[in-house]
C-alpha cells in the first residue's frame, strides 16, 4: 500500500470527537483579563501562541473562547501524535470547520474519503473556497501543533494562510514555533504573536493564584521571590502552591524553592522531557554547568559538534531555553529548568562537574571574557587559576566590578591570592573599602614578594601599582599622612608624561592627602587636576570631586562648592557593594554652603546624609569632620557637645592625623566659650584653655602623677605645674578634682 493509501485508509477512521471539543473555564482558572483582551481585539487574520508546557495557553484558549461566544462560530482542534499525517491532519481540520458551520467543508470531506487523496490539490482549495463562500467571521484554533513534524502538513497549512479569506482568522497554539513562513508573516503585518513572556504571571497574579487555589498567603517580599525564581511560569507557579500546602514556613520554603522539588522535577521529566532522546539529555546535563551558552562554547562543554543547531533546535521545540539576543546566538535556560538539570547532573555523574567548568573556564579565557572564565575556574575548584585570571583581570583597572571581585576572593584561599602581585593588590583594595584596616597591610607584602614572577614587560607597572596602594594604605590605615602625600606627589611627576591610569589614582590621592595635611588651598590643584585625569581614564571617581568641593567650601568658594558638589552626586552609581564612600564630602560641602546662607534645618540634613555615608564606611577622620560640620549646624549645646564628643573619640590614638586634630581642638575650644560654668556664687564664664592646657586636663583625668604626665607629653615636671596652675585659675578651683568636676561641667573632657 502506498503513503497516500495509508493516509486515505487512516483518514477513514472514526474520528476521535472529544479532540473537536473546545476547552472549557475551570474554578482553577485566574482569570486574567489584561491577556484575554488582547485576544479578543486582535485585528490580525493569524496569531500564534507559543510557549513550553505549563505556560498557560490552553487554558488562555478557552478563556477567550468563552468570551467569543456569540460573537463568532469557533472551530477548535486539539492535535495529537497520531494526526501527523495530511489526510488525517486536513479530516480533523474540516471536522471541527463542519462543528462550528455544518455549512462548511462538505466537498472536502468527501475528497478526504478517497484513497489517493492529495490535501494540498484536493482538501485545501476547496476548504478555502467554501471559507470564501461564507458571510459570517469564523475562528479556527489548532491547539498543540507542535506534535506536527511533517513537511506536507506544514507546506498545506502555510498555503491555507496565505490564502486565508477575509472574516477568517486562524490561532496556532503550540509548544515551538512551528516550521511555517513567520518570517513573512511578521513583515505582513498580518500576524500577532504571544509568547512565554506575554503569558507569565505578574505578582498580583502569582499571589492570587496561591490564595484562591492553596489558600496561601504570603507577603510581598516571598510573593516577589517566588515570581523571580519562577520566572512567572504558570505551572511553576502551581506546584510551588502545592508544596507550600505542605510546609510549615512559607518564607523558608519560598528561598529553597528550585528545580529539584519533587512536584517541579515530576511535571519536567512526564511533560517536558517525555520525547526528549538520550543523546539531547545528555547535551542538556553537560551545558546545565553554564549560566549563558552559545554554540562554540557548547561544543566544547558537551563535546559535540554543531552545538549552535542543537540548541536552535531545542529552543524551537519548547524545551525551556531562552534566547537571549535578536540572533539567537546565545541562550539560558528557564531557571527552575537549570535547578532541575543541575540536580540531575549531580545525581548522576557528580565527578564530571569540575572538568566541564574547567573547560567552560579555559574557553572563555581563551575568548577574552575574563568574569564567568574566574568564576567557572573557582566552581572547578582550581583555585591557583582563578587566581591566574583575576591577576590578569585586575590590569585593566577601569574595567574593574569590585563586587564581583569581592565575590571570588571570598572563595579562593589566602595563598592563591597571595601568589600573584595584582590579585593581592586586588585583596588589598578591597579590605581597605570595606574598612579591614587591621589585615591590609598583609596583601601588600604578598604582593611585593610576588613581584619577581612577574613577566619583566609587565613589572614597571605592577610595581608602580603596589607603590600607590603602598602609599593608600599610609593614608587611610593610620599610616604617616605627609609620607603618603610626598609618596603619590612623586609618583604623579613620575606618570605625569605618560598621561596613565596610574596617574590619574596617584594625583587624586595626592589631592585628598595635601586636603588633610596643608589645607584645601593647596589640595584644589591637585584635586582638579585628578578628577579630570579620572574622568579622561574611566575610573571610578573615588570621591575626588566630592573632595573639590569640600575644599571650595572650606575657602569660602561657595558657588564652585555647591556646582562641584552637584557634579559628584550626579556621577555614576558606584559598585553594589559598601566601598569608599564617594559622595559623603559632597554632602558635606552642600551643607556648609546652606550654613553660609543660613539655612540651618537643611544643612543639618544634608550633613547628616554624609555622615552616614562616613560612619558606615567606619573611616574615622570623616566622620569625625561630619561631626564637627554638623556641631557647627545645630544650636542646642548638648547636641553640639555629643557630636565633639564624637569627634574626640574618632581620632583618638593613631587615629587622628593631620589638620583634622587641629579641627577637632578648636571646636572643643569654641564650646568651652559658649556654655557658662555653674558655681554657687553665681555664673562664671571660663577663659579658653589653649591646646595644652587642653591636653594635660585630659591627662589628668588619669591615675597620672604631674610627673608621669610630664614624660607623657615630653615636656618637663615643672611646665606641667605651670600648666596645671594656669587651668585651675581659668576653671577657678583650687584642686586637681574640683578642676575635673567643673570641666566636665562645661563639657571641655
Amino acid at each position: 500500500m502506498s503513503g497516500e493509501e495509508r493516509g486515505g485508509a487512516e483518514s477513514s477512521a472514526p474520528l476521535l470527537t472529544i479532540k473537536l471539543v473546545p476547552p472549557v473555564l475551570t474554578s482553577r482558572w485566574l482569570p486574567r483579563p489584561d491577556v484575554v483582551e488582547r485576544l479578543v481585539g486582535a485585528d490580525t487574520q493569524v496569531l500564534l501562541i507559543t510557549a513550553p508546557a505549563g505556560w498557560g495557553k490552553t487554558s488562555l484558549l478557552a478563556a477567550w473562547l468563552d468570551a467569543e461566544q456569540g460573537r463568532r462560530p469557533a472551530a477548535y482542534l486539539r492535535l495529537e501524535e497520531g494526526d501527523d499525517t495530511g489526510p488525517v491532519f486536513w479530516t480533523y481540520a474540516a471536522a471541527a470547520l463542519s462543528r462550528a458551520n455544518p455549512e462548511l467543508a462538505t466537498g472536502a470531506e468527501d475528497a478526504l474519503r478517497s484513497p489517493d487523496v492529495d490535501p494540498m490539490r484536493d482538501v485545501v482549495p476547496s476548504l478555502l473556497n467554501e471559507l470564501t463562500e461564507v458571510d459570517e467571521p469564523l475562528l479556527l484554533v489548532l491547539d498543540d501543533y507542535h506534535v506536527i513534524s511533517r513537511e506536507d502538513i506544514h507546506r498545506s497549512v502555510g498555503y491555507f494562510i496565505e490564502h486565508l479569506p477575509p472574516g477568517v482568522q486562524l490561532v496556532i497554539a503550540s509548544r515551538a514555533d512551528p516550521r511555517l513562513p513567520l518570517g513573512r508573516l511578521r513583515a505582513s503585518g498580518n500576524f500577532m504573536e504571544l509568547r512565554a513572556h506575554d503569558l507569565a504571571f505578574s505578582a498580583m497574579e502569582t499571589a492570587e493564584l496561591l490564595r484562591r487555589r492553596f489558600a496561601v498567603d504570603l507577603d510581598d517580599g516571598d510573593i516577589e521571590l517566588l515570581r523571580r525564581r519562577t520566572e512567572g511560569w504558570p505551572a511553576a507557579v502551581h506546584l510551588a502552591g502545592m508544596s507550600l500546602q505542605d510546609t510549615e514556613d512559607p518564607s523558608d520554603f519560598v528561598v529553597r524553592f528550585a528545580g529539584d522539588d519533587r512536584n517541579v522535577a515530576d511535571f519536567l521529566i512526564g511533560e517536558a522531557l517525555e520525547r526528549v532522546s538520550d543523546s539531547d539529555r545528555e547535551f542538556l546535563l553537560r551545558t546545565s554547568v553554564l549560566d549563558q551558552m552559545t554554540g562554540s562554547l557548547c561544543d566544547e562543554v558537551a563535546r559535540v559538534t554543531g552545538a549552535a543547531a542543537i540548541l536552535d533546535r531545542m529552543e524551537r521545540s519548547g524545551l525551556f531555553l531562552i534566547p537571549l539576543d535578536t540572533t539567537r546566538r546565545w541562550y539560558r535556560f528557564h531557571r527552575l529548568f537549570g535547578d532541575w538539570l543541575r540536580h540531575e547532573l549531580r545525581r548522576t555523574d557528580p565527578a564530571i562537574i569540575p572538568t566541564l567548568h574547567l573547560t567552560a573556564a579555559r574557553w572563555y579565557a581563551e575568548t577574552g571574557s575574563l568574569e564567568p572564565a574566574i568564576t567557572h575556574a573557582i566552581n572547578a575548584r582550581d583555585y591557583s587559576l582563578a587566581a591566574r585570571f583575576i591577576d590578569r583581570y585586575l590590569q585593566d583597572w577601569t574595567a574593574v566590578h569590585w563586587s564581583l571581585v569581592w565575590q571570588w576572593f571570598q572563595e579562593l584561599p589566602d595563598e592563591a591570592i597571595g601568589a600573584h602581585p595584582m590579585t593581592a593588590v586586588g585583596r588589598f583594595n578591597v579590605a581597605l573599602a570595606r574598612g579591614d584596616f587591621a589585615s591590609s597591610s598583609q596583601w601588600l607584602e604578598a604582593a611585593e614578594a610576588a613581584l619577581g614572577a612577574v613577566p619583566p614587560d609587565l613589572r614597571p607597572t605592577v610595581e608602580t601599582t603596589v607603590a600607590v596602594h603602598r602609599a593608600f594604605g599610609e593614608l587611610v590605615a593610620g599610616g604617616d599622612m605627609d609620607a603618603a602625600r610626598t609618596a603619590f606627589l612623586a609618583i604623579a611627576d613620575q606618570e605625569r608624561s605618560k598621561q596613565s591610569i596610574m596617574f590619574a589614582q596617584s594625583i587624586g590621592l595626592a589631592g585628598l592627602s595635601t586636603f588633610w595635611t596643608t589645607g584645601p588651598l593647596e589640595a584644589i590643584p591637585l584635586l582638579l587636576e585628578g578628577a579630570m585625569a579620572r574622568r579622561r581614564e574611566s575610573l571610578r571617581d573615588g570621591g575626588v570631586t566630592a573632595l573639590l568641593a569640600l575644599a571650595y567650601a572650606e575657602v569660602g568658594d561657595w558657588t564652585a562648592a555647591e556646582d562641584v558638589a552637584a557634579d559628584a552626586i550626579a556621577l555614576p552609581e558606584p559598585d553594589e557593594w559598601i566601598g569608599y564612600p564617594d559622595r559623603m564630602a559632597a554632602h558635606y560641602a552642600l551643607g556648609k554652603a546652606l550654613l553660609a546662607r543660613g539655612e540651618r534645618t537643611e544643612a543639618a540634613s544634608r550633613i547628616s546624609t554624609g555622615l552616614g555615608m562616613a560612619r558606615e564606611w567606619v573611616e574615622p577622620i570623616f566622620i569625625a569632620y561630619g561631626c564637627l560640620a554638623l556641631a557647627e549646624a545645630f544650636t542646642d549645646y548638648a547636641e553640639k557637645r555629643a557630636l565633639v564628643r564624637e569627634a574626640r573619640t574618632m581620632i583618638e590614638g593613631t587615629r587622628g592625623r593631620g589638620r583634622i586634630i587641629e579641627l577637632v581642638a578648636a571646636a572643643e575650644r569654641k564650646l568651652a566659650m559658649r556654655r557658662p560654668a555653674q558655681q554657687t556664687a553665681g555664673t562664671v564664664y571660663v577663659e579658653p584653655l589653649t591646646e595644652r592646657e587642653l591636653a594635660v586636663l585630659r591627662l589628668l583625668r588619669t591615675d597620672l602623677s604631674l610627673r608621669e604626665i610630664a614624660n607623657e607629653l615630653y615636656i618637663s615636671h615643672n611646665t606641667v605645674k605651670s600648666y596645671t596652675q594656669a587651668i585651675y585659675r581659668k576653671l577657678g578651683v583650687t584642686s586637681r578634682s574640683a578642676a575635673l568636676e567643673t570641666a566636665s561641667d562645661i563639657d571641655i573632657v
